[in-house]
C-alpha cells in the first residue's frame, strides 16, 4: 500500500514541499523511505496527488508532488455525528472509526450524564487532539476531505441554537424508541444528523428537548450498546442504507 501523507499546502505538479518533523518521522524512520520512494499527498480538501521522496531527512522530508490522482471516496450520505462526551479512549475510537465510516462532521456534546467534563482549557487540548484523530484516520482509510469536528458544546445549547443541524433526517439513539434505526428512511440528497448518548445514555429529558427539536428517536435493536459501539454501529446501517457500503 503507498504511503499518504497530508500536506497543509496547495499541490502543484511540479513543486516541492518539506514536511513537517512528524509526517518525515514516520515516513523516513517508521517506514525507513528513501530517496525515489513513491507516495501520495494529499490536502485535506478533496485534492490527491502522487508524489516521490527527494530528501529523506527525518526531521524535513522533501517530496516532489507529481500529476493529480482522480479519487472519490466520500460517501453520497452527508451524516453528521453528534456524539456526546466520553472517556478519552472510548471518544477517540468514536472519531477514528466516524472517519473511516464516511462521516461528514462531528460535533462533541456535553450531555447532563457524560462523566467528561472540559474546561476550556482542557476543551481546546481535546479539540486539537481529536483534529489530529480525524488526520490519521483520513491517513490510513484513504479520504481526501478531511471531516469537521466542531468544538464541544452543552447539548442543550446545541439543540436550542437556530439551525443547529442541517435539512435532513435527525435522529437521536435511544434503547426505549419503539423505532429501530433500519425502519428510518434516509436519503443521500437530504443528509442526516444522528445523535448518540454518553456512556451512561441520555437522560429522558434530553430525549424529549431533542424530539421537540425534530429528532426521530430510534434504538438499535433489543441490545443496550456501549457509547462507544452505538455512534459506530448506527454509522454502518446509515451507510449501508443510503450510502456507500
Amino acid at each position: 500500500m503507498t504511503p499518504r501523507v497530508l500536506v497543509g499546502c496547495p499541490l502543484v505538479p511540479g513543486g516541492t514541499v518539506t514536511l513537517d518533523p512528524g509526517p518525515s518521522h514516520h515516513l523516513v524512520r517508521v517506514l525507513r523511505l528513501e530517496s525515489g520512494a513513491p507516495l501520495q499527498v494529499f490536502d485535506g480538501r478533496g485534492r490527491r496527488h502522487a508524489a516521490t521522496i527527494l530528501d529523506p531527512n527525518r526531521e524535513a522530508c522533501t517530496i516532489s508532488v507529481r500529476e493529480a490522482i482522480d479519487a472519490d471516496t466520500e460517501s453520497p450520505l452527508r451524516i453528521t455525528l453528534a456524539q456526546c462526551l466520553s472517556g478519552a479512549e472510548r471518544m477517540d475510537y468514536t472519531i477514528e472509526k466516524a472517519v473511516e465510516l464516511g462521516v461528514a462532521r462531528i460535533v462533541p456534546l456535553a450531555s447532563m450524564r457524560s462523566k467528561v467534563r472540559l474546561d476550556a482549557e482542557r476543551a481546546d487540548r481535546r479539540l486539537a487532539h481529536w483534529q489530529r484523530v480525524v488526520e490519521a484516520a483520513c491517513m490510513q482509510c484513504g479520504r481526501d476531505l478531511l471531516p469537521e469536528i466542531e468544538p464541544a458544546r452543552p447539548l442543550a445549547q446545541w439543540l436550542a441554537a437556530p439551525g443547529p443541524q442541517p435539512a435532513g433526517t435527525r435522529i437521536v439513539l435511544t434503547p426505549d424508541a419503539r423505532l429501530r434505526l433500519s425502519g428510518v428512511a434516509v436519503t443521500a440528497d437530504a443528509g442526516v444528523t444522528l445523535l448518540s448518548g454518553p456512556e451512561a445514555g441520555l437522560d429522558p429529558s434530553e430525549v424529549r428537548a431533542a424530539i421537540d427539536a425534530g429528532f426521530i428517536g430510534a434504538c438499535l435493536g433489543p441490545r443496550i450498546l456501549r457509547t462507544e459501539t452505538a455512534g459506530v454501529a448506527a454509522l454502518a446501517v446509515l451507510q449501508a442504507h443510503a450510502g456507500d457500503l
